[in-house]
């Protein structure tokens, strides 16, 4: 996988839009869309801010390392931390209110 289609596949999966990597990283937007398009390679400084920001590996980024686990948004990494937090109890009633939205939700659909 190419460094374009993993910044792509990254910013897709964690639900950003191109101007919030380029403001988050402090590039220029035409910048930052020619590495998308694969019209040029990030420069090694660059290549570390956009791992920074999307919190993985520089083998990650470049394509040298499938993640361990799939590409996970903010939202969903708090939900487990929080999950995480939780004693076996509370992991319990958690599945149940779980289950009861699923039935909601299937009944409504």
């Amino acid at each position: 996988m190419s460094v374009a289609e993993r910044l792509v596949e990254l910013r897709k999966a964690r639900g950003f839009t191109q101007r919030q990597v380029w403001e988050g990283i402090g590039m220029s937007p035409l910048g930052y869309q020619r590495y998308e398009y694969g019209e040029r390679e990030p420069v090694y400084q660059k290549l570390i801010a956009l791992a920074d920001f999307y919190n993985v590996s520089l083998d990650c980024l470049v394509g040298r390392e499938v993640p361990k686990t799939p590409l996970l948004s903010d939202e969903q990494i708090d939900i487990l931390k929080g999950f995480d937090s939780l004693n076996s109890a509370g992991r319990n009633l958690l599945f149940g209110v779980l289950d009861s939205l699923r039935v909601t939700h299937a009944a409504s659909v």
